[in-house]
Formats: C-alpha cells, structure tokens, sequence
C-alpha cells in the first residue's frame, strides 16, 4: 500500500469514529424516553345503551356484551391489551390478546372507589375488595380487603 493510501484510511477511520461518537452523544442526552416497553393498542371499547362492544385486534373479532334494564356504566377503560366497564351490578374485563371477557358480580357492600387501565392489567378496588383483571388469563381475581382483627 502506497503512503498516500494509508494516509486515506486513516482519515476514513477517524471520520468514522467522530461520526459514532457524535451519534451516540445525541442519543445519550436525547430528550425523548426510551420506549421500549410501550405497549400498542389492541382493544377497542364502544358503549351503547344496551350493550358493551370490546373489539380484539389480534382475533378481529367484535365481542359483545348486553346491559341489563336499569344497569348503568359507571366507570370504564381501555389500554394495550385490555379493556374494562365497571357497571352498578358487575365488573367486566376484557382481553384483546384473547378475544374473551370475563365479569365478576358487584354487591351493595363493593361500593366503587377506583378503576385503573395499563397495558396487560385493569385494577379495582372497592370498598371490599381488590379485583385484578389479566390479558393474558382474561380472568378477574380478588382478594378481600378487611384486615385481620380490624370491624
């Protein structure tokens, strides 16, 4: 290789290296998050006087829901991968991953105090008890909130 040769590799390597080290200097004091944990949108929610609509991404299904008469919506949501209507008699869940809901039975006792939404998971908590809704088991559990000892 002749000096001249050298001398332009050289160059090439060093602009390359300015060039990297520019790079990762921008993204390194990028004012934008990193959102890698983002999760897109899967569910679609309508409410309608007698009935629920959830649509599921995945499935491209719509899934339906009748109200019953007299039953009122209370609270809904809807993020990622799940959906949930909180009505006066139950607490319904929904998984776009799955295509299925799930619905636990309110009482006079499960006075409503706060729904949540995010991602994979829908939360409640009533005066009673904490429900906890799954994308992917499309199933609520609950735990009773009463502490031991304590009326």
């Amino acid at each position: 290789m002749t000096h001249m040769a050298l001398r332009s590799v050289a160059a090439s390597s060093r602009s390359l290296l300015l060039a990297t080290a520019f790079v990762l200097a921008v993204s390194a004091f990028s004012t934008r998050p990193a959102q890698a944990a983002e999760i897109q949108s899967n569910v679609g929610l309508h409410l309608s006087f007698r009935e629920i609509l959830f649509f599921s991404a995945p499935t491209g299904q719509w899934i339906p829901v009748r109200l019953d008469p007299g039953e009122q919506v209370l609270q809904r949501g809807a993020d990622g991968n799940v959906a949930a209507v909180v009505t006066s008699l139950r607490a319904i869940g929904f998984s776009g991953l799955l295509g299925a809901t799930d619905e636990v039975r309110l009482t006079d006792e499960d006075a409503l105090d706060t729904l949540r939404v995010e991602g994979n998971i829908a939360t409640l908590l009533t005066k009673r008890r904490a429900l906890g809704f799954s994308a992917f088991t499309a199933k609520w559990v609950g735990v009773d909130r009463a502490f031991p000892g304590r009326r």
